[in-house]
């Protein structure tokens, strides 16, 4: 059909029934596309794109930024948890560290504490010896008796050496600190000496230490009773003795 300026026909057709189309010179009128599935009233606007799916993609924003929200505040929640262990872990650490530091200073000065009374002991001791041997001098009595005796058979118990390990229990007479230096220097020789057995230059050190002993022992003589003495002596040498045998 042909269409004049002006002219008008209602087109029929399964695209497009009952609508008016206008000629405008050689194109057809914005009837046909305004009436269309395609255009304004069925396509993008009416029931397409930014009718329907838009709706949907919308919602699924939505609940992914709900989503996103919610893990930021569960991961929050996480850290400040976090946190607070750690610095309340720090803050354990830190008394731990104070208390350990307080018990081994009082450790130290109870120490400190024992030692000095054990002195002060020791020096009372030696000085209430020192005025018993002089009693016994002016009543004419040797308060040293068999202090020059010889001791080459004394040998020591295995409560005073111990066989299987080579450890020295001194006695109370030998723990002051002018015997510190040979304490330390026996018992090396004797540790030695458990481990390696017995050598002529191990037996001639425990020797030599012994001697050391005795001399130190002789300068207190005036200060101790007899049987502390003799005591005394007879345990230095029973190491001397014990170090030349295996």
């Amino acid at each position: 059909m042909l269409f004049s300026a002006g002219h008008t026909a209602s087109a029929a057709g399964p695209f497009f029934p009952r609508q008016t189309v206008y000629n405008f010179g050689g194109g057809l009128s914005p009837a046909v596309y305004y009436g269309n599935r395609w255009g304004y009233g069925g396509g993008y606007y009416g029931g397409g794109y930014y009718g329907g799916n838009w709706g949907d993609t919308r919602s699924a924003l939505i609940r992914a930024q709900g989503q996103a929200a919610e893990s930021r505040a569960k991961a929050m929640v996480n850290y400040q948890e976090a946190n607070s262990k750690y610095i309340e872990n720090q803050k354990k650490l830190a008394e731990t560290y104070v208390a350990r530091q307080k018990a081994q200073r009082e450790s130290m000065h109870e120490q400190a504490a024992i030692k000095e009374m054990q002195a002060q002991q020791r020096q009372a001791a030696m000085e209430k010896q020192a005025e018993k041997n002089r009693k016994m001098r002016e009543s004419g009595l040797s308060p040293y008796l068999n202090a020059s005796a010889s001791q080459d058979k004394e040998t020591l118990s295995s409560s005073q050496l111990n066989p299987a390990t080579g450890e020295i229990s001194w006695p109370e007479s030998l723990m002051g600190d002018e015997y510190k230096a040979s304490r330390e220097k026996m018992q090396e020789l004797f540790s030695l000496k458990n481990s390696t057995g017995v050598t002529s230059s191990l037996s001639s050190e425990i020797e030599s230490e012994a001697i050391v002993m005795k001399n130190i022992l002789r300068g207190q003589i005036r200060n101790m009773l007899p049987n502390d003495y003799l005591s005394a002596r007879g345990f230095i040498e029973g190491l001397a003795n014990m170090g030349k045998t295996a």
